[in-house]
């Protein structure tokens, strides 16, 4: 089973005006950050993620969702990796959940040995 590690996430363009205020997840469970409930970024911020999952071979998803106070929140987009047992650092761009978003994100992952 590899060992997939999420290095960091940037934004390229935010869906909100304000920044966007983002967590991940994975099969259903909140993965980053550990440290609160969101992070907000804006234009060109790119965040650290550090984070490691144990995955089968295939496809796997990572959901960049968007937190919202008032309402519910939003899923902006998904990651989509094909992950093996080939080492290396590949990147990923985000897929739009919502048509009319503008959120555009870029995910760097790991592949470990």
């Amino acid at each position: 089973m590899p060992k997939l590690k999420l290095i960091s996430v940037q934004c390229t363009t935010p869906d909100e005006i304000d920044k966007d205020e983002i967590y991940l997840k994975h099969e259903g469970n909140k993965i980053w950050p550990g440290d609160g409930l969101y992070h907000r970024v804006d234009t060109a911020d790119v965040e650290s993620i550090e984070v490691m999952l144990d995955v089968p071979d295939g496809w796997v998803e990572i959901e960049l969702w968007d937190f919202d106070y008032l309402s519910l929140n939003d899923l902006l987009g998904s990651f989509k990796m094909k992950v093996d047992d080939t080492p290396g650092e590949y990147s990923t761009s985000m897929q739009l959940h919502e048509k009319r978003s503008t959120a555009s994100y870029i995910l760097r992952w790991e592949i470990l040995e």
